[in-house]
């Protein structure tokens, strides 16, 4: 039986060709597919990165129009680290990628299902994570044109607005600019979008795999206890279980290692664009920027909901409280020859330790969930006295 891989995964994949980046190991190009649409991407990120620094220079004073800013300059640093960490890391990337489906491919039929079966969940989770972000964006782009087209067709007036707040050295109201500058923003929110979505999607498909291997390991404990002691098969299998629980850790531990910045990124500044977006809906000055607020703060919830609820994944099903007992109850010790006890005390005593997702200085779970919800809602609450102070 054929199994999943991440070739199969199209949501992630096609993030990933859309942005240049290609992510196979065994072609000659390199680490871009398309090395002149990434840097002209860039280009787009860079003029944005400059109007957007000087349009917080220049509203300081302004809470509003400086928190309007800052969600948007939030947002661009977290996707460009997020770029740049996964170009410097690339391969290190993909080996665990390879590593993970290489253990999957010498399974027998049985396992190979089962990996199918746990994988399956990834790809519908992806691909509305893509139409989350592809929304969010297609508002962004489409929302001054709309406004355009209406005040046009119902006040007979031309009403030129940015897509996102900026400061160009041109007059933007002119034809020519407001053009320019729409096609920046397709560039910047483009390259967001697409990052995102291939970056989170492969830490949401390195997850399952782990999940699947775990499972795939209970599975042969069953099988192996289905044996008689006596049977030369017993011992061999014995020993491939320790070793595949060894290289389940290893390769557990090499995504903590690999996704460990980003996930540090990910929670030390997603506090701020939501306490951002909250701050704007509750002084909302123009109601036509309210559907892309709501699906800029969904989007922002679901990255943080797939590395909380993917690190608790692994909590939960790496601590392998459920292998520890199977190990400890189903196993018939006082049949078992010493050397077979002493087999089994490593993924025993290592199934009882608890091995968790870090970004350095926090551990991904559920609770870091909770904690980035409530210090949001702390400068939500020092955004409001400020406002009331300025009032």
């Amino acid at each position: 039986m054929r199994i999943i891989v991440l070739k199969d995964i199209t949501p992630v994949v096609d993030a990933f060709a859309c942005i240049g980046f290609n992510i196979d190991l065994n072609k000659a190009k390199g680490s871009f597919s398309q090395p002149v649409r990434y840097f002209v991407l860039l280009i787009g990120v860079i003029a944005w990165t400059a109007a957007l620094a000087a349009y917080t220079m220049q509203y300081l004073t302004d809470v509003d129009k400086m928190v309007a800013a800052m969600t948007i300059n939030v947002q661009l640093f977290l996707t460009t680290s997020k770029n740049l960490i996964f170009l410097a890391r690339r391969k290190r990337f993909l080996h665990l990628n390879e590593a993970l489906e290489r253990l999957a491919l010498n399974g027998n039929e049985s396992e190979r299902i089962l990996w199918n079966t746990t994988n399956r969940f990834v790809l519908p989770i992806t691909r509305a994570y893509r139409i989350s972000s592809e929304l969010t964006v297609s508002f962004c782009v489409l929302l001054p044109i709309l406004k355009l087209l209406y005040y046009y067709i119902f006040h007979s007036e031309v009403v030129l607005t940015l897509p996102l707040p900026g400061i160009f050295p041109y007059n933007y109201t002119l034809p020519f600019y407001f053009i320019l500058t729409t096609i920046l923003t397709i560039l910047l929110v483009y390259l967001c979008a697409y990052t995102i979505v291939a970056i989170d999607g492969l830490f949401g498909w390195f997850i399952y795999n782990i999940s699947a291997h775990l499972q795939i390991m209970s599975l042969r404990l069953e099988q192996i206890l289905q044996l008689p002691i006596e049977d030369p098969r017993f011992h061999r299998h014995f020993v491939d279980l320790v070793n595949y629980h060894k290289e389940i850790i290893r390769l557990s531990l090499e995504l903590d290692a690999v996704y460990a910045p980003i996930i540090f990124l990910e929670v030390t500044s997603s506090s701020l664009p939501i306490c951002f977006l909250a701050y704007q809906l509750s002084y909302l000055s123009d109601p036509a920027n309210v559907p892309f607020m709501c699906l800029l703060m969904s989007s922002i919830v679901i990255q943080l909901m797939i590395y909380c609820f993917g690190g608790e994944k692994v909590q939960s099903e790496a601590s392998c409280d459920q292998l520890c007992e199977n190990i400890y109850l189903l196993i018939p010790w006082q049949n078992l020859p010493q050397k077979h006890c002493r087999l089994l005390l490593n993924p025993l005593i290592r199934s009882q330790r608890v091995l968790v997702l870090t970004g350095y200085f926090f551990t991904a779970n559920r609770s870091l969930l909770v904690w980035i919800f409530r210090t949001a809602g702390s400068f939500t609450a020092m955004l409001f006295a400020l406002k009331e102070k300025d009032v």
